[in-house]
């Protein structure tokens, strides 16, 4: 079983890695490219480059862009011409490598804290997420966030249940903490339980001699501290410039509050037919995302897992130390940006893209319940008709999960039977990826002297996507807005 688990992600994987090299720019691209850009020249100049000032990237520390960045003049010193004219495949495959890397950080951290073949169906859900996979290539963020949060997540697991190694897994978990906090400021946040619960599993470890574990921890806790700050503000120009002029704890609130509620997203949401606005979220923005979008089978699974843990089923089978606790503190880490969003009334749009960091856990619940009926099913006539119709619901997904590539960021479940009837329900598009394919069907009905003639104007926000590929493909210099200002080809 475990062998074929493997089998399976890898060709996932592969897919993966094919769809994000298939797929056009996002609209969000084209911003964190030229951040970046200006963020490589400042370092690079050693500060001497003063022009990084770019729409409101002062709200960013940069640290994900600049590198990705980085990555890409290195293809670009040794082809050019490739570079050029290819720069979404170099994107997309810098970053699929990424969500690469965070799924085999999940497999690890699982796999220590379960066992290898739940943490083998937790990272094949994971790749099977139309969410999470679908945005593998395109997001230079959110799927950068999940990378930061759970290598952070294992080393600092390891720094606390490990004896042998606890600097060097420090060390590892303030590199990766520091990440998280260069790509999203918030990322302090979102990892603050998993926080808490380390130490106080550090507490109950030493509980015979608290002295030692301070004095530890006296040595340690600025060792992270001065990674972490050194990680935020090597990128980020902006904040060097604040510190210089004493308004840093001014800034750093402003950038906290904004990132919070977002206002230079969308003003209006779409959720199921009902337009919203995007600062009154409704409460039950994420009930609504989950009865429509997520998979059956998906939800099928983490209600069994539910249904099972409180039954007191789960690990009868397994026979995991401390599963109670372990099942418990993997909930609290998820839902704890949930009920948190919920709270403090955060902006959301753009479905679950905000929280994909999350969904990855969710994979892990609903891991357990599959396993449990892999292990069972032969028991009853229930445990086989249930375990029938998750196959029989999976197979419905993935034949539309497959219909949707490169774009399966876009699913809807089965509560439409035809996608077709959803395209008024939700945003679909909403990364404005399709304007690569756009452009190709634009070769098989007009020359390009035909296409250069016509004025061209784009309402949604990805002009900058657009420009390129009309650039690349029909010599085209410039669009024209809703207000007629040109934007022109650099």
């Amino acid at each position: 079983m475990n062998k074929t688990l493997t089998g399976l992600i890898f060709l996932m994987l592969a897919f993966g890695f094919w769809s994000s090299l298939t797929i056009g720019l996002s609209s969000d691209e084209y911003f964190h490219h030229i951040n970046g850009l200006a963020r490589y020249k400042f370092l690079i100049s050693l500060g001497e480059i003063q022009k990084f000032e770019f729409r409101n990237n002062q709200f960013y520390p940069g640290l994900y862009d600049t590198i990705l960045y980085a990555f890409g003049q290195v293809i670009f010193y040794i082809n050019k011409d490739f570079y050029v004219g290819n720069i979404d495949i170099v994107m997309h495959a810098v970053n699929v490598l990424f969500s690469t890397a965070s799924i085999l950080g999940l497999y690890l951290l699982t796999k220590k804290i379960y066992d290898k073949r739940i943490a083998l169906i937790a990272s094949l859900l994971v790749l099977l997420n139309p969410f999470f996979f679908g945005q593998m290539g395109i997001n230079p963020k959110d799927t950068i966030i999940f990378f930061g949060f759970i290598w952070s997540c294992y080393y600092f697991y390891l720094y606390c249940t490990e004896n042998n190694n606890s600097f060097k897994n420090l060390i590892l978990f303030a590199i990766f903490f520091g990440f998280g906090c260069g790509v999203r400021l918030t990322f302090v946040v979102v990892i603050f339980p998993v926080i808490i619960i380390g130490l106080y599993f550090l507490f109950k470890k030493f509980e015979s001699n608290y002295l030692y574990l301070l004095k530890r921890l006296f040595l340690h806790i600025p060792i992270v501290f001065f990674i972490s700050v050194f990680l935020v503000i090597l990128c980020w120009p902006h904040i060097i410039v604040e510190i210089n002029n004493g308004d840093l704890f001014v800034f750093l609130s402003e950038v906290i509050e904004k990132t919070i509620n977002w206002n230079d997203g969308p003003l209006i949401g779409l959720l199921n037919g009902n337009f919203y606005e995007v600062f009154n979220t409704p409460k039950n923005y994420f009930l609504i995302v989950a009865i429509y979008r997520l998979p059956f089978y998906f939800s099928f699974l983490i209600i069994a897992s539910y249904f099972l843990f409180f039954f007191k089923k789960l690990n009868k089978t397994q026979e995991i130390q401390s599963y109670n606790q372990k099942f418990f503190l993997i909930n609290s880490i998820a839902f704890f940006p949930i009920l948190l969003a919920l709270v403090l009334g955060v902006n959301i749009y753009d479905n679950l893209r905000l929280f994909l960091f999350i969904i990855p856990l969710f994979c892990v619940i609903a891991a357990l319940s599959f396993d449990y009926l892999l292990k069972t099913f032969k028991d009853t006539l229930i445990k086989k008709i249930f375990l029938t119709s998750v196959i029989i619901l999976f197979s419905l997904s993935f034949y539309r999960f497959i219909l949707l590539t490169p774009y399966q960021y876009t699913y809807v479940n089965f509560t439409y039977p035809s996608f077709n009837k959803s395209v008024d329900k939700f945003e679909q598009d909403y990364w404005g990826t399709s304007y690569k394919e756009l452009v190709n069907d634009l070769k098989e009905k007009y020359s390009k002297e035909e296409v250069q003639k016509f004025k061209i104007a784009d309402c949604f926000g990805g002009d900058s996507t657009l420009l390129y590929y009309l650039n690349k493909n029909f010599g085209v210099k410039k669009l024209y807005n809703i207000d007629e200002r040109p934007l022109r080809a650099t």
